[in-house]
């Protein structure tokens, strides 16, 4: 099975999208989890924050793999 030059570019976007997807998934799961172990409110405070931007930045890449289809 052959490709041109376009598919070959879309499937490795889609592969790079799906692999940033699964490492921001990651890191926003760990930082949940380092909020919810943290003693101290400002440490606590600084995970939960960070896990919503992981969250957002989620949400965009995932906007980005579904205007591929």
């Amino acid at each position: 099975m052959e490709f041109n030059e376009s598919e070959k570019q879309r499937i490795l976007d889609e592969g790079m999208l799906t692999r940033s997807v699964i490492e921001n998934e990651v890191a926003m799961k760990k930082c949940q989890l380092y909020s919810e172990l943290a003693s101290d409110p400002m440490v606590k405070a600084f995970f939960k924050d960070q896990a919503k931007q992981l969250e957002d930045s989620l949400a965009y890449i995932r906007g980005a793999a579904a205007e591929l289809h």
